[in-house]
Parts: structure tokens; C-alpha cells; sequence
């Protein structure tokens, strides 16, 4: 199975139970070779220790099922940018409709 399908589908999973609601979307990134990964979390309000704590059930599910990394990185962010200017590094794990469905 290809390496971003593995990423995704980790991910996926360990978010069911540990997704908050104040969090827009994931991306995340990485490289084989020199064996980093980085996650990237958007909020709607500034990372605080509940929201740190989800992020870090999250990896310790996501090295659990996918030892590739050496290093990990996890960043938290609080930002109110529109989806198309946000930088969603290489892949995409899930992102909040914020568009009105009736308009």
C-alpha cells in the first residue's frame, strides 16, 4: 500500500475519538528519505492545552501504526484565512465545510 495511503488511513482513525470541534482542518507532510513527518492543525481559536493534549493522543496512535519517522513535528495553529490561502502542505487529512450549504 502506497505510504500516503497508509498516512491517511492512520490518521483517519486516530481522529475518530480525538477530534475537537474547534479544529478546521489537518494537512500534513513528510519525507522518506531524511524520515521526518510534520502535522499541521488549524483552529478557530488559539491552541490550548485541551487541544495539545488531542494532537498528541493522536501521534502516539499514529507512530503506533506507522514506525517510518524518526521525527515528528506537530504544529497547532489559530487562524481565521479562507481554506484557498491557507498552506495545506502535501496532503490534506480533513477540512470543515465552512460554506453556507443553503447559499
Amino acid at each position: 500500500m502506497e505510504l500516503s495511503v497508509k498516512i491517511r488511513l492512520s490518521l483517519q482513525r486516530a481522529l475518530i475519538h480525538n477530534l475537537s470541534t474547534h479544529v478546521r482542518g489537518i494537512c500534513c507532510d513528510w519525507d522518506e528519505s531524511t524520515k521526518w513527518f510534520k502535522i499541521r492543525y488549524y483552529l478557530d481559536i488559539e491552541p490550548n492545552d485541551e487541544e495539545r493534549e488531542l494532537q498528541s493522543i493522536v501521534m502516539t496512535e499514529f507512530e503506533c501504526d506507522i514506525q517510518d519517522f524518526e521525527k515528528l513535528f506537530e504544529e497547532c495553529i489559530f487562524s481565521k484565512d479562507t481554506y484557498e490561502n491557507l498552506d495545506k502542505l502535501r496532503l490534506v487529512i480533513m477540512w470543515r465545510n465552512e460554506t453556507s450549504i443553503f447559499g
